[in-house]
């Protein structure tokens, strides 16, 4: 025999088996035992751990690069603007001109042209073009000296010259000369025994100051 299992719900006597379905005393039908259901636990679950991917950090080294290279150009920029308007507002730019038209230079010798470059000149240039005629070679020599050349040179003496043509009929004369001074431009027919020569020529000194 099963062993009690409650009390009747109508009379309240003990029940004497559990799965009795009727009170043995008052008869009264007794209700099924329900068995609850046993629950169920749902397994506790945890996504394993992703590792934090590491930012590569070539992105922002070259955006640090570009922006250094902009900032520096950007610099560079303002002063050299800077430089340039300080430039022009403290010097003129200054032309004049040296010889302009036909230079006859006789057999032999030589026809030259004194210029002096004030002191407060910078950027000393002096540039033109000469043609040459007459003669087998219709040829002539074109130098610029300063003073101390042009006296060793007129004594012939070994001589540095800022622009040295050659021989030949026609040239550009371009020469910077570094300061001030006096500077002679000379036309040269020295090495001719037979003819004198006709030279057509413009040379224009410039500088700042």
């Amino acid at each position: 025999m099963s062993t009690g299992a409650g009390f009747c719900p109508s009379c309240g006597k003990p029940i004497i088996a559990s799965n009795m379905k009727f009170c043995q005393y008052c008869g009264a039908s007794l209700p099924g035992q329900q068995q609850v259901p046993p629950v169920q636990s749902t397994p506790w679950y945890q996504a394993p751990s992703q590792p934090t991917p590491t930012k590569s950090n070539t992105t922002l080294i070259i955006a640090i690069i570009v922006i250094v290279i902009v900032a520096v150009a950007v610099i560079g920029g303002i002063l050299a603007v800077g430089f340039f308007s300080a430039l022009s507002s403290t010097t003129t730019q200054h032309s004049g001109n040296i010889v302009n038209g036909l230079v006859t230079v006789p057999v032999g010798y030589y026809q030259y042209y004194q210029f002096t470059v004030p002191a407060s000149a910078t950027l000393v240039s002096v540039n033109g073009m000469f043609t040459a005629s007459g003669g087998s070679g219709n040829d002539i020599i074109v130098y610029v000296f300063d003073s101390t050349n042009f006296v060793n040179w007129q004594n012939g003496y070994q001589a540095s010259a800022y622009y040295n043509s050659g021989q030949t009929t026609t040239g550009t004369v371009s020469a910077s000369l570094p300061s001030a001074g006096t500077y002679y431009l000379v036309y040269s027919n020295t090495f001719s025994t037979t003819s004198s020569k006709n030279v057509q020529t413009t040379v224009n000194l410039s500088y700042y100051g």
